[in-house]
């Protein structure tokens, strides 16, 4: 018969793209995740994966189940936090952030929302800005962070926590000014985060603003891969001042372009309207929000 447990491992599966990482993530063995999928498959009366190679696709039949197996979770979830609100605060949050914010801002929130709700079980899950923002819709996230420009959906809930300076870093030995990038030499030195990041848009329409020719840049996943980059001189990025301002104080990095030159980027706390906001929910906003007001 069917079960909760089922229903988890289908989309850890789902979302690690494998038997083996679901296996690992789960803590189960090979054969349960097996077993698992297969009683899934049994009740449904046909196959929820085909399998090529080391490789798991889903069938029609698996895409269709997945938007109703993360609302049967979620389901799940709120009524057990139910029941954990009576006695504490407790139960699992799953957060999704920007890795900027993971790094340089949410560290000393969660450590404080640790220590104070032992008994809430934290996830934490990066992405970039517009695939955290889908996590929302399809239940993947409790709540998410990010740093983009000003988000306006009617289906969601959105906290600015603080308008961010963003700024255009080169390594000091460069010399390059912002007159400077207007030069040929300037194609060959932009390194941009991966496509689809609030950062590479943001600097993409700065560039294209400005008429800025460039050609084939350089693009990493990793922010401090980048500010390595950067400081040996390999390029110029497009960054928030709070992940490098320890850098430009030390002179491994130096500001090229000011942010009035820019679209305005915020920190933003985003949760779905029609999701019930918990006493894990609520007690992290709250501490959230303390902590930000003192960000520089």
């Amino acid at each position: 018969m069917m079960e909760i447990r089922h229903l988890h491992t289908f989309l850890a599966i789902v979302d690690t793209g494998k038997f083996t990482k679901a296996s690992e993530q789960l803590g189960y063995a090979q054969s349960t995740i097996t077993s698992h999928i297969q009683i899934l498959e049994d009740e449904l009366g046909a196959p929820l994966f085909d399998r090529l190679g080391k490789k798991v696709i889903l069938t029609n039949l698996g895409r269709e189940l997945v938007p109703y197996a993360r609302k049967m979770l979620d389901t799940y979830k709120e009524i057990k936090s139910l029941a954990a609100e009576q006695s504490g605060v407790s139960g699992d949050i799953v957060i999704g952030a920007a890795e900027s914010l993971s790094i340089y801002r949410l560290g000393e929130i969660l450590k404080e929302y640790k220590r104070s709700y032992p008994g809430v079980n934290i996830i934490l899950k990066n992405a970039i800005c517009n695939e955290l923002r889908g996590m929302l819709y399809t239940g993947e996230a409790d709540l998410v962070f990010t740093i983009e420009p000003p988000v306006t959906d009617s289906q969601l809930v959105v906290t600015t926590l603080k308008e961010e300076a963003m700024v255009i870093i080169g390594a000091p030995e460069s010399a390059l000014s912002p007159a400077m990038l207007y030069h040929e030499q300037a194609r060959d030195t932009i390194i941009l985060r991966e496509k689809g990041c609030s950062f590479t848009n943001g600097f993409e329409k700065y560039l294209q603003q400005k008429q800025i020719a460039y050609g084939n840049p350089l693009s990493f996943s990793s922010m401090e891969a980048i500010k390595k980059c950067v400081m040996n001189g390999l390029g110029i990025s497009f960054l928030p001042l709070y992940t490098v301002q320890n850098e430009i104080e030390q002179g491994s990095l130096t500001i090229i372009e000011e942010k009035e030159q820019f679209d305005s980027f915020c920190t933003q706390l985003t949760y779905h309207k029609h999701k019930r906001v918990t006493a894990a929910m609520r007690r992290l906003i709250d501490i959230t929000e303390r902590h930000a007001a003192h960000w520089t």
